[in-house]
């Protein structure tokens, strides 16, 4: 089907490159000799000093899905995401000091604080709040649309029909009103996100295109602006007309562009403070870090993600719901946890990862590595038939990634199936995933915001989307049940309803096999008194949760 459509770049039916089914990765990583901790150069005190492997490419938040480092510092959102001592999440006050929600559900009343300045000495005003949702989805360029189709009217200006968005109505300079097309439980979160942030409606008239490229085009209300941006570096500083009367401990952030291994290095000799694991060898982090003297200074927080494989319910073999088990009890997921991940992570066996709101503990446990059953249910499916299965990867998958398709691959075979690794080319294989054409496919998705309609509404919500991810799930009263719950505003009902289209759909009808969620780790340097990791897990994170020793 696809084939006579697109070109397959390349078939690896046994080995990729060089890889081992034990999760080898590229070379090992020796412990120093020496288990004192490196002497510290002179520093200043109040520089936080970090690295990450690539440039900032924009700042411009609905340009990128990815680059959330400093729009999470620079800019506000209405609402923020606290993380409380026992790892739990709440909504608190952002540049919204009060807000409320009318009794259908649809409207929301929002009361900015009246201390909110951007960093260029102007207000934040209800007007740049309508702006920035409004660019959300004006913008030809934006990737944020979908953090804003929900808001009334969203349609007719997607469609170019008009440059007003119906729902959003400015009040005064200090109140505004968000009236949605119809209810959305998890709205105030969505508002949270990085997606969401307010921008400056003077700042991005004014900078044109231009906008989030420099230092002197990016202006925010967060507790930090940028200072210096180049393909070397990144500093950001203390914002002097941020609201918060609390003292920043971090005032100034430099962030180098460095070589992985030479952030590992620079870590390692006391020339950075903070050290995101997920940057350096994993065996970096196994022999390394995870010994004397940097054990006791590992962070772990949940990723909030789950890592998955896609079936295609619409291509045979996988329209039998007995081959679709046989695959999710085939694989040996916590092998592949354990030699690729270090065990950082849980097995996962629903949709939602754990520590996300409705995440269902009834829904866990019932997922076993079983490979007899597994060769059971294909021989009562097959018979003696032959199943192939094509599990889709990019070119631009990374060695990781790969070792854990070869794993699978060796564990498909194992049971019976005839099982290959097809390697696109990254354009190709997208646009057979979104056409609805890939047999099987690895995925992961992280958290945007702490709530199952994250995960279960991106892949279940339509037709469409579930088209878009290549499972081709077509059950139209399970797809409008989804639908619909997100709109549920009693919470116990609404989650108890997610738990139920999870268990369909995962352990009932096996549309999807979930693997597991990972845990992200970070290493403190000496002179980090404490860091608290975004709640998420991503590579993201506060500046202002960092605190510096005095």
């Amino acid at each position: 089907m696809r084939k006579s459509a697109l070109t397959v770049r390349m078939v690896l039916p046994v080995l990729i490159l060089c890889l081992c089914a034990a999760g080898c990765a590229a070379g090992t990583v020796e412990k120093p000799e020496n288990n004192d901790t490196p002497e510290q150069t002179e520093i200043v005190t109040g520089v936080l000093r970090l690295a990450m492997p690539d440039a900032v490419s924009t700042m411009d938040v609905h340009k990128t899905s990815e680059e959330y480092l400093i729009p999470l510092n620079v800019y506000e959102r209405l609402l923020e995401v606290t993380v409380n001592e026992d790892g739990s999440t709440e909504l608190t006050k952002g540049l919204a000091e009060d807000w409320s929600l009318s009794a259908d559900g649809l409207t929301y009343s929002f009361t900015l604080r009246p201390d909110a300045y951007f960093s260029d000495g102007t207000p934040v005003k209800a007007s740049d709040v309508a702006f920035s949702f409004t660019r959300m989805l004006s913008l030809p360029e934006s990737v944020q649309q979908d953090f804003a189709n929900m808001i009334l009217g969203a349609d007719a200006v997607l469609n170019g029909e008009t440059d007003t968005l119906e729902g959003i109505r400015v009040v005064d300079d200090r109140h505004v009103q968000i009236t949605l097309s119809e209810p959305l439980a998890a709205y105030l979160s969505v508002l949270a996100t990085p997606s969401c942030s307010v921008l400056s409606e003077k700042n991005v008239t004014e900078s044109g295109a231009a906008f989030g490229t420099s230092a002197e085009q990016t202006v925010g209300s967060g507790p930090y602006m940028v200072t210096e941006l180049t393909d070397d570096k990144v500093t950001l500083e203390k914002n002097p007309y941020y609201h918060s009367r609390a003292e920043l401990s971090a005032e100034r952030v430099e962030i180098s562009i460095m070589d992985p291994a030479l952030i590992d290095r620079s870590f390692q000799a006391g020339e950075l403070d903070l050290l995101d694991a997920a940057y350096v060898n994993p065996d970096a982090v196994e022999n390394v870090y995870k010994t004397e003297p940097w054990k006791d200074r590992l962070i772990s927080q949940g990723s909030m993600d789950i890592h998955y494989l896609m079936l295609n319910v619409a291509e045979p073999p996988l329209d039998d719901v007995r081959i679709r088990q046989a695959v999710q009890m085939a694989i040996d997921r916590q092998r592949i946890l354990d030699k690729l991940y270090g065990g950082d992570g849980e097995l996962t066996d629903g949709i939602y990862p754990r520590g996300l709101i409705g995440f269902c503990e009834e829904n866990q446990g019932w997922l076993r590595y079983d490979p007899e059953q597994a060769a059971k249910l294909l021989k009562e499916a097959a018979g003696e038939k032959t199943v192939s299965l094509e599990i889709a990867a990019s070119s631009e998958t990374n060695i990781r990634e790969l070792n854990m398709l070869e794993m699978i691959r060796q564990d498909l075979e194992a049971a019976g199936f005839h099982a290959a690794i097809i390697i696109y080319d990254d354009a190709t294989r997208l646009a057979l995933r979104k056409a609805g054409e890939l047999m099987v496919s690895k995925g992961k998705w992280g958290a945007d915001f702490n709530d199952p309609d994250n995960f279960i509404s991106t892949y279940f919500g339509s037709r469409e989307k579930t088209r878009y991810y290549s499972g081709n799930y077509a059950d139209e009263t399970v797809l409008n049940r989804v639908a619909r719950a997100r709109t549920i505003r009693d919470e116990a009902q609404r989650l108890a309803e997610y738990a139920a289209l999870e268990k369909r759909l995962v352990r009932e009808e096996a549309v999807w096999v979930p693997l597991f969620s990972t845990e992200h780790l970070f290493v403190l340097g000496e002179r980090v008194e404490r860091f608290t990791p975004f709640w998420a897990g991503w590579s993201d994170l506060y500046f202002k949760d960092v605190v510096l020793k005095q």
